[in-house]
This record gives structure tokens, C-alpha cells and sequence, in this order.
């Protein structure tokens, strides 16, 4: 700016300033006025499911490749069939902690040597295991997918599982089942685990007890992973910046020399007698009640689940469900008690979970029986529908949004068996879904005559409020948190 010309810029701006105000006071009126008005609801965001293309190399590993070539990064997802399913009866934790050791130190390489290397190309690599599958994932930029490749198939075919780490992950994974004893919610889920799950690969904590945790040595992870981590019952889920020809080239290198061995057998449902009772952990001068109350569910792969889906965001699936606004928001019960559907591949669980004040347990179980009879006895307004499915469909693009949201959502497929087309025909499914849908997945799933009902409180307080609720007998149990090698239940 030159000398000769500032004045009349500095006039210029304080003519500006003057005029301000009579002009701010008039735009705030305005701005207020829409402030008042609800905006205006734009045009649904699309779901693109991108196309899948799968091919299987000799040795049995089955893969999935989505070209994605927004940016340039990969994301990987590698699941197996060596989920806490497949835990033998006296070893509860074993997949679970072979999982958490496969990242920890290969045949090759060291536990720190794997960290630099996957640090030096700005790489991640996660192992772990739910019930129904173990997995292997990672994410780098697209001109080091063969190295991360690599790092991939050596962890997962390869691992030494070394003393001194074991250790490490051994005691890492005893502090954190120490600390679930102060977690109500942790400890609840023990016990309805146990319970409920009695008898059923599914009937154990899947991190295990600190008795079978301290007695699991290397060698026994050793044979659980000879045995479980085969390339015949798994699958490798590809989303990002790479062709087909560059990454059969690439698995041809590394992943083709994963040996087949012998697939595991598959897991096995046992027999679910889920009977309606009440089991109460003591926590004495607990100021509030954690009840954990479920029923016999559906699968993952079922028929109902988009139906089911629906119900369950009707009854409790956030602020504007039954439950919130009759507990919270009528009542002031509880800060939240939601709903949800825990569908897996053997079996299922409808749950009503959540913390209500102690003085008023019996009341709040009380509302939220006459919640799920209420969903049960009478056709959902088309109102109430049309939100609950909004809420669903809604949100679903954004887990499509990402290479590592693709993956996730396609190696889900994968683990149940999902044919590529399901999510387009969820989105389209939950839009079908009518109130008498609703009501017969209600019926269905939500049957209070085989509640199991499990809390953590203080049955002092708690104990009197249950008479004359349909809960069946009630059991009261020690302090979880004393019970011996951290097994949840076990009275004394």
C-alpha cells in the first residue's frame, strides 16, 4: 500500500464502521427469526456400496478386493475362524489371547523390529478375536501395501509367541480382568454370560479368568494357532488404491506361502435353556442398580435382523426411544437405559442394559416390562416408524465413507456369511419395515418369559423393590469382585 493513498483507505473504513451497527442490529433481528425455524431437511446422503470382486489363491485363502480410489491408502481386514468359540471347556481365553499375541513377535522378526518397520512406512497393524472370528488389520498408504503385505503374513502365519513378551501380554491381560471388578457393567456381563450361555461355546468370558489366564503357557498358543489360523477359513478383505493384477501379485509373494494344513472345524451351538430368574451381585452402599436384562435373540445372518433393528431403536435406541423418554425424561430414573440386539453367527441376545437409582430398581423395571409389552401389544405410529428407520438408514453411509469404514463393514459380511449385495438391501429392507413387522419381531425376540435378569447393587436396597415383579426367583450372590481366580457368581 502506498503512502499517498492510506487516508483515504483509513476514511473509507471508518465510514464502514459508522455504518455498522444500524445494519448488525438489522441482520440479527433476522438472524434470529431463523434461528426460530427448524431447517429445512435436505436430500437423504446415498449409500454407494462399492463393487466387490473376490478370487482365492491355492493354499484355500479366500479374498475380497474393493478398488477404492479416493486417496491413495489400503486398508486390510484378514478374518478367521478362530474366534473365543472354539475355547477349549478348561481353557476360556485361549483365542482371544493367541490373537492379542500374534503382533508380538514372528518367526523373523521381533516384537520391536515389527513396530520400527511398520512405523518407518506410517503403517498400523491390530490383531484380535471376538466369539466368531479372530482378525488381523492394518491401513498404509497404497506404494507400501507390499511391505505392510508382508508384515501381514508373517504375524498371522508365523508367530513365535516369545516367552518374555508372553509375559508381558500375560500380565497386561491379568490387570485388565482385575480392573473389571470395579466395572459393573463387566461384571454383570460375567455373570449373564455364564448364566445364560451355559453349556454353549458362546458361555464363557472371552478374555477368560485370571485362573486360566496364569495357567496358559507359549506352547498351548502355539497349537491353538496351528490349529485355527488356516488359510482355508479365512479372508482377506482389500479396500483401497490397488488393481487386482498388482495385488494377486503381491499375495503371490507372500500370502501363497501360508501353508493350508487341515481347517478347523466350525463351531457348534449348543443347547440355549434360558429360563426366566434374577440373580443379584451384591455391591453394598451401591448408589445406583446396573441391570443387564436379556432373552433369546436372533443371528446375524437371520431374516428378521432389519426388522429387528427397527424395534430395538424404537424401544431404547437412543434420546428419542421409549425408554429414554419414559426413564429419563418422565421419570428421571436413570441418565440412560437403552436396547439393542446382540446377533452372532451361533446364536443371539435382546438386551435392556443400563444404570437406574438404586431406591427406585423395582419401579424402573417396572416401566421398562410394560416398554417392551407395550412394543409387543400395539402397532408403532407411522411416526415413530419413519424416525426409527431415518435413524438407521441415515447413518449408514458414513461407515461407507472411509477405505478402513469398507473394510470393516465387508469383513463383517464376510464372518456370516452375507452375500455381496446385503447392504443394499438392508437400506431397502428397513425402509419395508412396517408396524406390524415391528410387533412380530417383538413378540419374537423380546419374550419377558425367558428373561434373564442379572444386576449389580445392593440387595439391601434392592431386594424388596423385586416382590411381585415377573422376574422369576431371585438369587442373591457375593461380592464378584471376592470370588476366587476373578470368576464372576461364585457365592460364598
Amino acid at each position: 500500500m502506498t503512502r499517498s493513498r492510506m487516508p483515504s483507505v483509513l476514511a473509507a473504513l471508518a465510514l464502514v464502521a459508522c455504518a455498522a451497527p444500524a445494519r448488525q442490529g438489522a441482520g440479527s433481528a433476522d438472524a434470529l427469526r431463523d434461528r426460530a425455524r427448524i431447517p429445512a431437511r435436505g436430500p437423504p446422503p446415498a449409500l454407494a456400496v462399492p463393487a466387490q470382486k473376490h478370487f482365492r489363491l491355492e493354499n484355500g485363502l479366500r479374498v475380497r478386493l474393493v478398488e477404492y480410489h479416493r486417496l491413495p491408502i489400503v486398508a486390510l481386514n484378514l478374518v478367521l475362524d478362530a474366534g473365543a468359540a472354539h475355547d477349549p471347556a478348561d481353557q476360556p481365553g485361549l483365542a482371544s489371547f493367541t490373537a492379542a499375541m500374534v503382533t508380538e513377535g514372528t518367526k523373523t522378526r521381533s516384537a520391536t523390529r515389527l513396530s520400527d518397520e511398520l512405523g518407518f512406512i506410517g503403517a498400523h497393524l491390530s490383531a484380535g478375536a471376538s466369539f466368531d472370528a479372530a482378525s488381523v488389520a492394518g491401513a498404509t498408504l497404497s506404494r507400501h501395501l507390499e511391505k505392510l503385505l508382508e508384515l501381514m503374513a508373517d504375524v498371522t502365519a508365523s508367530p513365535a509367541f516369545p516367552q518374555e513378551d508372553f509375559a508381558r501380554v500375560q500380565d497386561q491381560r491379568k490387570v485388565a480382568l482385575v480392573q473389571q471388578r470395579d466395572s459393573p457393567g463387566a461384571v454383570a456381563s460375567k455373570a449373564f454370560t455364564e448364566v445364560f450361555w451355559s453349556g454353549h461355546p458362546y458361555g464363557h468370558w472371552g478374555m477368560g479368568s485370571e485362573a486360566s489366564l496364569q495357567a496358559m503357557k507359549p506352547a498351548d498358543l502355539a497349537r491353538f494357532h496351528a490349529a485355527h489360523w488356516r488359510p482355508g477359513s479365512a479372508e482377506l478383505v482389500v479396500v483401497g488404491d490397488v488393481s487386482e493384477a498388482e495385488l494377486r501379485r503381491m499375495l503371490a509373494k507372500d500370502f501363497a506361502a501360508w501353508p493350508a494344513g487341515v481347517d478347523p472345524a466350525a463351531a457348534r451351538a449348543g443347547p440355549l435353556a434360558a429360563a426366566r430368574r434374577t440373580i443379584v451381585l451384591s455391591k453394598a452402599d451401591a448408589p445406583q442398580a446396573f441391570l443387564m436384562m436379556g432373552m433369546p435373540g436372533l443371528t446375524r445372518a437371520s431374516p428378521d435382523f432389519a426388522a429387528a433393528q427397527v424395534a430395538f431403536q424404537v424401544l431404547g435406541g437412543g434420546s428419542a426411544s421409549r425408554l429414554f423418554r419414559n426413564l429419563r425424561e418422565k421419570h428421571g430414573y436413570t441418565y440412560g437405559v437403552y436396547a439393542r440386539e446382540e446377533a452372532r453367527k451361533l446364536g443371539g441376545t435382546s438386551y435392556l442394559v443400563g444404570s437406574v437409582r438404586a431406591e427406585v430398581t423395582g419401579d424402573a423395571i417396572r416401566e421398562l416390562l410394560s416398554e417392551v409389552e407395550s412394543l409387543r401389544k400395539d402397532p408403532v405410529p407411522e411416526g415413530e416408524l419413519a424416525d426409527a428407520r431415518d435413524a438407521l438408514v441415515l447413518s449408514l453411509p458414513a461407515d461407507f465413507a472411509t477405505a478402513a469404514g469398507i473394510a470393516g463393514k465387508l469383513a463383517d459380511a464376510a464372518v456370516h456369511g452375507l452375500p455381496d449385495d446385503y447392504w443394499d438391501r438392508y437400506v431397502a429392507q428397513v425402509r419395508q419395515v412396517t408396524a406390524a413387522d415391528v410387533q412380530r419381531v417383538a413378540r419374537q425376540y423380546l419374550d419377558p418369559s425367558r428373561l434373564l435378569t442379572v444386576m449389580v447393587a445392593d440387595p439391601a436396597v434392592v431386594k424388596a423393590q423385586l416382590g411381585g415383579l415377573p422376574l422369576g426367583p431371585v438369587e442373591v450372590r457375593s461380592d464378584p469382585a471376592a470370588g476366587p481366580g476373578g470368576r464372576v457368581g461364585s457365592a460364598r
